[in-house]
């Protein structure tokens, strides 16, 4: 699948109902340029409609700081914001409303990057499991990877240009994915960050520095503290050591009960012995119980057992009769190839007979014309001598 030529040109929507207005503009492109335009001041964006409703906080941001720079930045991080929102709240091919509220091109360029992720995403699973073409699937996963960001940016450039799109887009209210939700969540925290390192001046940095000092200061009396806290827990140390004596006698007091409860536990234990014999007695008759009863399924299994074996008997019979009327045939085929080839072996020794003797007749007609040849070679050798002697006269 091919990529989205960046250079698309898409039809505008007809506008719906605005939901609200908003400032902002589309910079997907002045982003690289932003920075070569030094001499000229931060001016907020002008757009008709806000995708997701960051348009006020980049003018609420650039308003609170003062340093060109430091305003582009924060309009980049915005930006970025705004075009992660976007994407965030591109529906699901498998959503039927989008046929009906998007044309024809922008159906065609969402449902291409989510052909696409489908693809990275196979790719990716490819990858994992560390299969012999690992290389070439690297490689179509760097190309996937470019082709979607190609389409991406064509298809935010587009809903920038289109606040009529971008109204259906939110429209659509479409599930927006976890994963989504925390990267646009993480590019917050990110971006109010930023503000707060950049909205920072320099006698609030000198503020920062002295609570450091004075938190620097708080933690050498905790170490005063601490250490004042070791001796109180050496002298309570020594009066545990006091305690422990005392509970040592306690302890050997509690002893000579225990050897009473032990004396008392024997006494148990021979109840509970008796209580056993006789719980054993009554198991070992259930088990004889169940033995005389797994004897009675043992000769009905027997009897099962003689009348399968009768029955194997009978086919087995039946099958030692075709076999023998099977061997029989093959007997009998047998004896009648055994005719047959002593028929074609008579057959065979009298046309060698015959061939042995037109051999003889052949060689000896052979001979023959050998001496023939050899007679008509020298009268055509005698008339050849005396034609020349003919001509040299």
């Amino acid at each position: 699948m091919t990529a989205i030529n960046p250079a698309l040109s898409f039809p505008r929507e007809p506008p719906l109902p605005p939901i609200r207005g908003i400032l902002g503009t589309e910079t997907g492109d002045s982003g690289r340029n932003s920075m070569t335009r030094q001499s000229t001041p931060f001016r907020p964006s002008t757009f008709n409609q806000d995708p997701v409703g960051t348009a006020s906080d980049n003018t609420g941001f650039s308003s609170k700081l003062t340093i060109v720079e430091a305003q582009r930045i924060m309009s980049v991080l915005v930006e970025a914001q705004r075009k992660v929102q976007l994407i965030g709240l591109l529906p699901d091919v498998m959503d039927r409303r989008m046929a009906t509220v998007f044309s024809g091109d922008t159906f065609t360029a969402i449902t291409e990057i989510r052909q696409l992720e489908d693809k990275y995403n196979a790719l990716l699973a490819n990858k994992e499991e560390d299969s012999p073409s690992r290389v070439s699937v690297s490689s179509d996963l760097k190309d996937s990877s470019r082709q979607i960001r190609q389409a991406t940016r064509s298809l935010v450039r587009h809903f920038l240009q289109n606040p009529a799109a971008t109204s259906k887009l939110r429209y659509l209210k479409s599930t927006k994915l976890p994963s989504v939700a925390r990267f646009e969540q993480l590019l917050q925290e990110v971006k109010m960050l930023v503000y707060e390192r950049l909205g920072t001046t320099v006698e609030e940095e000198r503020a920062k520095q002295d609570q450091l000092s004075i938190i620097i200061a708080k933690e050498q009396k905790t170490s005063n503290e601490v250490k004042a806290l070791r001796e109180e827990l050496d002298k309570a140390r020594k009066e545990r050591t006091t305690d422990i004596n005392k509970k040592n006698e306690i302890i050997r007091r509690l002893k000579e009960e225990l050897r009473e409860i032990k004396q008392q536990a024997e006494e148990t234990t021979k109840r509970l012995e008796a209580r056993s014999k006789q719980k054993e007695d009554s198991d070992i008759q259930q088990f004889r119980d169940r033995e005389t009863s797994l004897k009675q399924e043992i000769t009905n299994h027997q009897s099962q057992l003689e009348e399968l074996v009768k029955r194997n008997g009978e086919e087995e019979a039946q099958l030692r009769k075709r076999k023998f009327k099977i061997e029989s045939e093959v007997e009998n085929w047998i004896h009648k190839y055994d005719q047959d080839m002593d028929e074609k072996q008579t057959e065979l020794e009298d046309i060698t007979a015959i061939y042995l003797e037109e051999k003889a007749q052949l060689d000896e007609l052979t001979a023959r014309h050998s001496e023939l040849r050899k007679e008509y070679e020298a009268i055509m050798e005698e008339r050849r001598v005396e034609e020349e002697k003919e001509k040299a006269r």
